[in-house]
């Protein structure tokens, strides 16, 4: 099951929350055993040794009080001696129970064993064949050494343990190091899968609409995504269906009611001719003014709905064309003949230029001549009186037949497109807003038949703007081996009869 973005911010969010409790967790469980360890070291260990050092400090004093009472006899150094045994057993025990190694155990042991052996040989001292001389010195030798070879352990044991928490501290900062690293690390992976689980999917639904704001309806959208963002998906194929059905009546109902209307505008054209013609009878001036009227209306109409339904034909595929090798030149200057009167009468100059020889191009002709005339018209058109249009042609490619083009250019020095227009005026039935006075009115059908026709012969065409100096429409046509197309051009042949036949 496809998870919300809700839900999915939801368990983003708190498997960061989780990420930063562990993280913080282990550093306070870290934090306590370095607490503790150092309590420990404080608390219990320096005590051991204070201990240790005052019990070596008491029996030092004995020791003292002993030699003075052996060498001066004197009872009240011997008292004092039994004194300070009381607070030196005392001691000795404190130590006893704080010792935790069993070489500490033995040690206490010994000193305590020894400690009873200097006591009794001091009470015997005075007597004549006392062995006091004899072990005094080995015996306290024996404690002080076991005393100082106790606070040593202590001492070891507190570096042992200083030595525990440095590395304990060195091992919970990596483990942090890690732990932050890592955290940081799924963090940002977290946030980047469902970044681009959301951001993915509507980039793509972004261009999908792109495509069918260009008037391909027949788009579908289909993705792993968020419910939210799969319900839009869903309501955008919804959508595109219902604008595809919807173009797609709108093409037919324009088809049919253009068939339809081209019978009834025929035969007016055709009477409109025998007017004219005075074959019925002779016309009065004004009559014959009226009729031109109506003749001049009626071709535009004608053309109008011509272009409509070889519009429709392109848009559902089913434009036959017929190539023929054919010399691109003828075209070029057949469409300039046919602008120069409208030219002449504007003071605009023609100029053409193209080379000597071009290759013969495998071309229907009558469709090529349909996009020269249209582009040369509409240069004529949007270009001021005393103006220049200029149209030149040239061979561009590589050496071979596969890899060569003509391209074509019609230049005019009117007051040019807009930039963010420039890939619109290939739109059917787009008119740009400057453009749409009585002068220059049109049906902006003329460069989305040109498109297409040159887009059947496999070349492209465009528009290079140059704002308030003019434009430049460019199309381009293949240079193909004839030899490759000649059951092409028979097939196309037949179906042109087809189209012709149609026609009438």
């Amino acid at each position: 099951m496809r998870l919300t973005i809700f839900w999915r911010v939801i368990l983003t969010q708190t498997v960061l929350i989780a990420l930063i409790l562990g993280a913080s967790l282990y550093a306070l469980f870290q934090l306590h055993r370095l607490t503790d360890l150092s309590a420990n070291i404080l608390a219990t260990d320096a005590a051991y040794i204070e201990e240790e050092k005052r019990l070596l400090k008491i029996f030092l004093a004995q020791m003292r009080n002993a030699e003075k009472y052996v060498l001066l006899r004197d009872k009240v150094f011997y008292s004092h001696f039994m004194e300070g045994r009381h607070d030196f057993t005392h001691s000795l025990e404190t130590v006893a129970a704080q010792v935790d190694t069993p070489e500490e155990n033995g040690l206490v042991q010994q000193i305590r064993d020894l400690y009873a052996r200097y006591a009794t040989s001091l009470s015997t001292a005075l007597a004549r064949k006392s062995s006091w001389n004899k072990e005094k010195d080995e015996i306290s030798g024996e404690i002080t050494e076991s005393i100082n070879t106790l606070i040593h352990l202590r001492e070891e044991a507190i570096a042992s343990k200083t030595a525990t928490a440095r590395d304990q501290a060195a091992a919970a900062a990596r483990g942090m190091k890690w732990l932050t690293l890592g955290g940081m690390g799924a963090a940002v992976l977290l946030a980047y899968f469902h970044a681009r689980g959301v951001s993915r999917p509507l980039k793509r639904l972004a261009q999908e609409l792109r495509y069918v704001g260009k008037g391909e309806f027949g788009r579908s959208f289909h993705v792993h995504a968020p419910k939210e963002v799969g319900e839009l998906a869903h309501a955008f194929n919804w959508m595109a269906e219902r604008l595809a059905e919807l173009d797609e009546m709108k093409a037919d109902f324009i088809a049919h009611v253009s068939h339809d209307l081209r019978t009834p505008l025929t035969a007016i054209q055709e009477g409109t001719a025998l007017l004219l013609e005075e074959i019925p009878g002779p016309l009065t001036a004004s009559q014959r003014e009226v009729l031109e009227v109506v003749r001049d209306h009626s071709e535009r109409l004608f053309r109008t709905i011509s272009s409509v339904l070889d519009l429709s034909k392109m848009e559902a595929g089913m434009m036959e064309y017929v190539y023929v090798p054919s010399d691109l030149a003828s075209l070029i200057d057949r469409s300039v003949e046919t602008v120069r009167l409208i030219a002449q009468k504007k003071q605009i100059q023609l100029q053409t230029t193209y080379p000597s020889a071009l290759p013969l191009l495998l071309l229907d002709e009558r469709r090529v001549q349909q996009v020269l005339d249209n582009l040369l018209s509409n240069a004529v058109k949007f270009t001021p009186e005393g103006g220049t249009v200029r149209v030149s042609s040239a061979l561009e490619g590589d050496g071979n037949d596969q890899g060569r083009w003509i391209e074509v250019r019609v230049s005019d020095s009117g007051m040019g497109i807009p930039t963010e227009e420039a890939e619109r005026v290939f739109e059917k039935f787009y008119q740009s807003p400057s453009h749409r006075g009585e002068r220059h009115r049109g049906t902006g059908l003329g460069l989305a038949i040109a498109r297409h026709i040159v887009e059947a012969h496999g070349g492209r065409i465009w528009v290079e703007n140059h704002e308030e100096k003019g434009s430049t429409f460019v199309f381009t046509l293949p240079v193909r081996d004839s030899s490759q197309n000649e059951s092409t051009v028979v097939v196309n042949a037949f179906a042109q009869q087809k189209v012709v036949s149609d026609a009438v």
